[in-house]
């Protein structure tokens, strides 16, 4: 039996492009070669997007143009150097020296840039600091030489003597580079840098490298950076209100979203597979894509999951062998460990009762919505359906129903993961699975917000609510939701919300990125609203009080997705 894993390795030049890139490289490329400069392209994007793959297809679009130097620098391998800035310059001279043709085309301005950046490099031994208004202190101390001799030794140079600080930066201000050639920096990896570095480097190239002709092209989840500065303001200078967006946006003159690729897994799935054994990927091309969905369409987490399964069927195989156990289907490791990785809940309840998971195998999708209601097992795992469409799509296919029906091979599978492929939470986690909005409600309008839930789902969201609405505590289930969402849901019904249902909101609206939807429910008190409620400057109201009907639900729906 063959075993051949799939590496987690960005599209490029010879890779097709299995998530649908092509167009947006190709945009941008062409923005990189008709803008001036200075100029910098934020690619931003969650833990396994695509930032790379797409970056490398917009290197491939500028390979061929003979005006073009592009510059390929991995942020997380220097790390660790003080100034960072220093193997970046060491890695644009290499590259502008590497491009005769480019540098001629420069004529003096190209010596006189390459001249300019050896001192930034290597010139900067005195220890200065630079205020500039609305950046952090940058230190002016780029003693970093051995750096750049371990990625190429440079020519001696003149300018190499002096370590004035004003001197370097006197010499770029004089280096102007004419017409449509162009120098473009893709820096990848930014996001897996510490933090405190990505914000110095992000500095630097703002300080530093500014100059007409040189396009900048970042990937990095704005998040970890925005998030970083926050807490930084805070902690350091005790501004609670500061912004990490806006500091960014300093920076980053045009900000390009790496677009959902969710809808985009069937064809990434077939990339995927086109090297597996046939009997692999006979097995998994009708369920991939869905369990790819499942995932949140990442396709970083797509390639680990079925690493495992691979791995789940080779183990599975060996001992099958030493007649040890029964051979188990691929598509069974696969919705297990799919429910597990997604909705651990759901797996736990499904895993331990065979009469539930029966009971499942029989329910369709109209007869969900009343089961829904009320706390106990059967009720929470029809809340999950209502609520998530990908849970469904995945319990109600054709392999989902089989896992559902053959307890034997369903325990089997389980079995397998739980004695011989144990996993921990921290190996699940990374796969940015986001809900689009969280529900917190009173017990008692439960009713109502599954109704809601449901329409949401059909029309392609994706929500949380727990069945029975905490009484006393918010669960850890809850917590971990508001963590993974935009928006909250803070339904009002029959009785004013308790303390906890407003302690809950009120520490969630402390994350920087969460907007809150008041929803007013059938009997709500429109007079009688919290008074924390109207402090919230973000809220946005949609009411439902006289009936809960498509038309509100559709506007609920489209204010959740601006959010996006």
């Amino acid at each position: 039996m063959k075993l051949r894993l799939i590496a987690d390795q960005a599209i490029g030049k010879d890779q097709s492009d299995g998530l649908g890139f092509n167009a947006y490289a190709r945009v941008l490329a062409r923005a990189a070669l008709d803008t001036p400069g200075p100029f910098t392209i934020g690619v931003f994007g969650e833990w396994g997007t695509g930032k790379t793959s797409l970056m490398s297809l917009i290197q491939s679009n500028l390979a061929e143009e003979p005006n073009v130097v592009t510059v390929w620098f991995n942020a997380w391998r220097y790390e660790k150097e003080e100034h960072p800035i220093v193997p970046l310059v060491g890695t644009i001279v290499r590259e502008l020296e590497t491009h005769k043709d480019f540098s001629q085309k420069l004529d003096d301005s190209g010596r006189k840039l390459i001249r300019a950046l050896r001192a930034v490099a290597y010139g900067f031994s005195a220890k200065s600091t630079v205020k500039i208004p609305g950046f952090a202190e940058v230190e002016a101390s780029f003693v970093a030489k051995d750096m750049i001799d371990r990625e190429e030794r440079l020519t001696p140079d003149p300018l190499l003597d002096r370590s004035l600080y004003f001197g370097a930066f006197n010499s770029l201000d004089t280096v102007h580079i004419e017409g449509d050639l162009r120098v473009v920096i893709l820096i990848d990896d930014l996001d897996r840098c510490f933090p405190d570095q990505a914000i110095r480097l992000l500095e630097s190239i703002k300080l530093v490298l500014a100059q007409r002709g040189f396009i900048f092209i970042l990937g990095v989840a704005r998040q970890v950076i925005e998030g970083y500065l926050q807490h930084r303001y805070l902690s350091d200078f005790g501004i609670q209100d500061f912004k990490g967006q806006l500091y960014l946006d300093k920076i980053v003159q045009l900000p390009f979203h790496i677009p959902p690729t969710a809808g985009r897994m069937v064809d990434f799935c077939k990339q995927i597979l086109a090297d597996q054994p046939t009997d692999v990927s006979t097995e998994l091309d009708q369920i991939l894509p869905t369990v790819a969905e499942a995932l949140g369409g990442n396709p970083r987490a797509v390639i680990r999951f079925v690493n495992n399964i691979l791995i789940d069927r080779a183990i599975n195989s060996e001992l099958a062998d030493a007649q040890q156990m029964e051979t188990i289907p691929l598509n069974y490791f696969a919705i297990s460990r799919c429910l597990e990785d997604r909705w651990p809940e759901v797996f736990s309840i499904l895993a331990k009762s065979t009469q539930l998971a029966h009971e499942v195998f029989s329910w369709d999708l109209s007869s969900v919505k009343g089961r829904a209601e009320g706390d106990d097992d059967e009720a929470r795992i029809a809340a999950s359906l209502v609520s998530d469409r990908r849970l469904a799509e995945l319990l109600f296919g054709e392999h989902g129903k089989s896992w559902l029906e053959k307890s034997e091979l369903r325990v089997a599978s389980v079995e397998f993961l739980q004695d011989q492929r144990r996993t921990s939470s921290l190996d699940t986690a990374e796969a940015p699975v986001r809900y689009d909005a969280v529900f917190s409600y009173s017990r008692e309008d439960q009713t109502y917000v599954v109704n809601i839930a449901q329409g949401l789902s059909e029309r392609g969201l994706s929500v949380f609510f727990e069945v029975a609405a905490p009484v006393g505590s918010y669960s850890k289930e809850l917590i971990a939701a508001f963590r993974k969402t935009r928006a909250i849901c803070f339904c009002i019904g029959r009785t004013p919300p308790d303390q906890w249902q407003m302690g809950g909101l009120l520490g969630a609206a402390d994350i920087s990125d969460i907007s809150v939807i008041g929803i007013l429910l059938p009997g709500a008190d429109t007079v009688s609203v919290p008074s924390e409620l109207r402090k919230l400057g973000r809220i946005q109201w949609v009411d439902m009080h006289t009936e809960i009907h498509p038309v509100e639900i559709s506007s609920l729906a489209e204010a959740i997705l601006r959010l996006r």
